[in-house]
């Protein structure tokens, strides 16, 4: 169950990274949304 967790939530952080960058945001705030997601995915 742990290792479930540990590859779906960064898979879950890339991908709100992601839709911030294919909807026109610049790659700091993508970088910023990714470390977001993964520390609240903790």
């Amino acid at each position: 169950m742990d290792l479930i967790a540990l590859v779906v939530l960064p898979l879950a952080a890339i991908s709100y990274s992601l839709v911030y960058l294919l909807a026109g945001g610049g790659l700091f705030g993508a970088v910023v949304i990714f470390f977001l997601a993964k520390m609240l995915g903790r």
